[in-house]
């Protein structure tokens, strides 16, 4: 009896392993520590331009205006997932309280993600409000 008792806990081990090699191996885990996680819907990796350097870092749920997210046209926003801007997303809709960030003229949808706030200490290289050619500020456009 103690050997048919054995024998089915084996048994039940081994199911319980391979049903959790075969969640582990279907993606069910997560994907490990560097899969991509949007900050915000519709956000996208990003890497900032050369010489791009707000200062001091900045906190989850700031954007800095921008017009180079992939996909995008008009103003498209730089996200900070914490302490550094590495994510981006195209501009939406109006929602009730927004502005556009630096007094730029925005169209319909080109308003910053909802409950986010503009990191204002920064207007530098890949900023929307800044032509990266002559260094001028440019009312944010393309």
């Amino acid at each position: 009896m103690r050997t048919l008792q054995r024998s089915q806990s084996v048994a039940l081990g081994g199911v319980l392993a391979l049903l959790l090699a075969i969640g582990l191996g279907s993606g069910c885990a997560g994907g490990g520590p560097d899969v991509f996680q949007p900050i915000a819907y519709g956000a996208r990796p990003w890497s900032p331009p050369p010489g791009w350097d707000p200062e001091p870092p900045c906190g989850t749920g700031y954007y800095v205006a921008i017009d180079s997210c992939p996909g995008c046209r008009g103003i498209s926003y730089a996200l900070c997932t914490g302490m550094s801007f590495t994510q981006c997303t195209c501009g939406g809709p109006l929602t009730p309280g927004a502005t556009c960030p630096q007094t730029f003229v925005c169209s319909t949808d080109d308003f910053p993600p909802q409950n986010w706030m503009e990191f204002t200490d920064y207007a530098g290289p890949g900023w929307a409000g800044l032509d990266l050619h002559g260094g001028t500020a440019d009312a944010g456009g393309q």
